[in-house]
């Protein structure tokens, strides 16, 4: 068994170090995808927080049919779309975000990486605003994250092949679109 599978497992059984563990692993990339959807890292944070108590009432919900990361990743898409439903609004992150994003416990990046952070951040907002929801979703989970398309499919509610449809039809459109603006040589493709 990976080291991983033994925390969840202990988890499962009620494991209140295994829990904090997971916690700590999972916390920053849930509140990045939580923020593809409400577009505030403070929402994003507080609806992972939610999530994680879920989770911690009801640990025996998780049955290791998938990934945990696929389970927690559905929960947190849920908890987006309801907040979203409800609010019937969106935000926008704001650099405020870079505050969040970063409490790794590494030391604050120089001046200098810290603009070429916000510039790139910014390039890529830019970009990915030119997709649906679904598609920027879509990128994220399998680019960002590295899901695989199992896994994001699992996520988004569709079939592996549907969304390998979804993700293909992602790349094509921001590809056309960085060319169209001429973006192109900043995008490494492979």
């Amino acid at each position: 068994m990976h080291q991983e599978e033994v925390k969840l497992r202990m988890f499962v059984e009620g494991s209140r170090a295994a829990f904090e563990d997971i916690v700590l692993a999972y916390r920053e990339p849930a509140i990045r995808f939580a923020c593809q959807y409400v577009h505030d890292p403070y929402i994003a944070e507080d609806l992972v927080q939610e999530c994680f108590a879920y989770l911690y009432v009801y640990p025996w919900k998780y049955n290791f049919r998938a990934s945990f990361k696929t389970y927690l990743f559905t929960l947190i898409r849920n908890k987006s779309v309801d907040y979203l439903r409800k609010k019937e609004r969106r935000r926008e992150c704001t650099d405020q975000e870079e505050e969040v994003w970063r409490e790794t416990g590494e030391t604050a990046p120089g001046p200098e990486q810290s603009v070429l952070d916000k510039e790139n951040r910014q390039y890529w907002e830019y970009v990915l605003s030119s997709l649906s929801s679904e598609y920027r979703t879509a990128l994220y989970m399998v680019d960002v994250e590295g899901m695989s398309p199992k896994e994001a499919a699992a996520v988004q509610g569709k079939t592996a092949a549907g969304f390998r449809v979804t993700l293909f039809r992602a790349r094509k459109k921001l590809k056309a679109f960085v060319e169209k603006e001429g973006l192109y040589e900043r995008l490494e493709w492979d």
